[in-house]
């Protein structure tokens, strides 16, 4: 018999802040969707270069599955296929994390990911497994054990067969022109819920790599004046990178978000619009191998969200709206950093837009029922978007 999908390996105090928002009877089957994708994988259909219609009839004459989503106009989607068995092989290829749920969805494994390729030779069946043992996806060696060791880059093994399937979507003509990108339901309903016009100031707290700012940018039609901040060197040019390539008109700043207010003083009060979607726990992002976060890793997440809140606050103008974003379910890092924003920042919750996820926690802030959550085992993702208001 081959190999099925592995279960999801978390930390105690992961089970411990998720069982804070599911009850017992639905934490398990929360814990089980962590393991596996969402039933669709969805791309932004950048309307700066093309319609919707356009580039579905553009893919499916490639032979990809590809449908409009029912909710946003720019969103389509390809069904996800799988699970499927792996076959049982003798040899192992041991790779990092990121591989490993990168193999799993049907990727190929490149040398930097490797972590183990012993006794392995050029042309052998190998099963792909992570570092905890957990097999991915079968493929065939296009190295030898001797070439991986002494190579920095390369293609160590072709997969065959993933856990999942999924179309190689950044391989296409469309990616490369810019008239897709991949990106999450959720992700994309975040710059919807901040609902940016053109002549307005539209700031990016934390833009890398560039989903949101571009989406922004495509939803003004280039007619606001768009700005990205980052810290990350990498990301800057990462997202420089993805504008170019969607044609999208933004001024992208490597600096701390953190200390806007005291870096660049004349954009406090100026901003009409503000996106915060900080680093998080990323306990939404699915597939999910492991994650062994522990106690004060998800405390210290929180605390480091509430630094990005709290200069927002002071950089949008009365009046002004801030959405708050972030991929993950603790109650800490969604309806904590909203309590925060109200109780120590003077913002206020607002009505969304649009609302295709379930409704916040109730009890944990006041207007819980205008926040909107993401849960894996209801939406194939988990995610939490807050829009807040500055009073006037």
């Amino acid at each position: 018999m081959g190999t099925g999908p592995p279960e999801p390996l978390l930390s105690d105090a992961i089970i411990d802040a998720l069982a804070e928002v599911y009850p017992p009877g639905e934490l398990g089957e929360v814990i089980k969707a962590l393991g596996k994708p969402g039933p669709r994988y969805y791309m932004r259909v950048n309307t700066l270069k093309a319609d919707t219609g356009t580039v579905i009839d553009r893919l499916r004459e490639r032979g990809l599955d590809a449908r409009k989503d029912e909710h946003l106009p720019e969103a389509i989607y390809v069904p996800v296929r799988g699970p499927f068995e792996l076959p049982e092989v003798e040899k192992e290829v041991v790779v990092d994390k990121f591989t490993a749920e990168s193999a799993m969805m049907g990727s190929n494994v490149y040398v930097p990911g490797v972590l183990s390729f012993r006794g392995v030779r050029r042309c052998d069946e190998v099963l792909v497994v992570s570092e905890l043992g957990q097999p991915v996806a079968f493929g065939i060696a296009r190295m030898d054990e001797h070439e991986v060791l002494s190579a920095r880059k390369g293609l160590a093994v072709e997969v065959l067969r993933p856990l999942y399937e999924l179309p190689p979507i950044r391989e296409l003509k469309e990616f490369k022109e810019g008239l897709i990108y991949p990106q999450s339901l959720p992700s994309m309903l975040a710059s919807r819920v901040l609902e940016p016009e053109p002549g307005e100031l539209v700031l990016d707290v934390a833009c890398g790599p560039g989903g949101k700012l571009s989406h922004i940018c495509q939803l003004t039609s280039n007619g606001a004046r768009v700005i990205g901040f980052d810290r990350s060197k990498r990301k800057v040019a990462e997202t420089r990178e993805v504008l170019s390539r969607l044609g999208c008109e933004a001024a992208v700043v490597r600096a701390d978000s953190r200390y806007l207010d005291l870096d660049v003083p004349s954009l406090v009060e100026r901003a009409d619009r503000v996106l915060v979607d900080p680093p998080c726990s990323a306990l939404g992002v699915l597939p999910k191998l492991f994650d062994l976060k522990d106690r004060r890793e998800l405390a210290s997440l929180a605390e480091y969200q509430k630094q990005f809140i709290k200069v927002a606050a002071k950089l949008v103008r009365p009046g002004g709206v801030v959405v708050y974003s972030v991929c993950t379910m603790t109650a800490r890092e969604c309806e904590g950093i909203v309590s925060f924003a109200v109780e120590e920042c003077g913002l206020e919750v607002d009505e969304q837009p649009i609302y295709i996820g379930s409704r916040g926690l109730p009890g944990l802030v006041e207007r819980a029922e205008l926040l909107q959550r993401f849960h894996p085992h209801l939406h194939g993702s988990g995610y939490f978007i807050a829009r807040l208001v500055r009073p006037r």
